[in-house]
């Protein structure tokens, strides 16, 4: 595969990173799931003091947040929420277990509760992304923008950090003006 620069689209990267993933066998994102929690878990300078952590997950190319993190955090005594899809935006609500989750119509994990948590109170946004750049922390996602549009909010405090696999990190990617820039990235290596 030819090496990835700044000079391809956002779709060609999008395209590239899919078919990379398509040939990383299950076994394998699992097993870089559970590393890639387990460095989550022992970032202390994320989860010191608790507070409210929003979470994502769902689709096969992304790190499983819910089986063992979600109750990871909840028993160190963090609020969680995931992200509900409402008509171009993403709303945060608040979830306790796997029970409150169901697949939204992206696919991804949605919350089955419809009270929205304020924007303002969270602590800690694990972003999700296709790619994200080495050298800016510029992030490159589905092409939807609900995440861009979410961090933009002019009540977003919460510390960002971009959760995705190595495989994910590329020395830059596509960027424009309203693209989000994540400061921090955690995988599994």
């Amino acid at each position: 595969m030819a090496e990835m620069t700044d000079t391809w689209t956002k779709e060609a990267v999008r395209r590239s990173i899919r078919e990379r993933f398509r040939a990383v066998p299950e076994g394998t994102l699992r097993r870089w799931s559970e590393q890639l929690v387990s460095r989550l878990q022992a970032r202390e300078d994320l989860w010191a003091r608790p507070g409210v952590a929003a979470l994502f997950g769902g689709l096969r190319n992304e790190p499983d947040l819910v089986t063992s993190f979600l109750p990871w955090l909840r028993n160190h005594g963090w609020r969680t929420v995931f992200f509900k899809v409402a008509q171009a935006g993403l709303v945060p609500v608040e979830v306790v277990g796997v029970e409150d989750l169901r697949r939204g119509p992206l696919g991804v994990w949605e919350p089955s509760g419809s009270e929205p948590a304020d924007i303002g109170e969270l602590d800690v946004i694990l972003v999700p992304g296709l790619a994200f750049s080495a050298r800016d922390g510029a992030r490159l996602g589905r092409g939807g923008g609900y995440y861009d549009r979410l961090l933009a909010q002019p009540r977003m405090r919460a510390r960002l950090v971009g959760v995705g696999f190595h495989m994910q990190l590329l020395p830059d990617v596509p960027c424009e003006p309203h693209d989000a820039r994540i400061p921090d990235l955690v995988t599994e290596l």
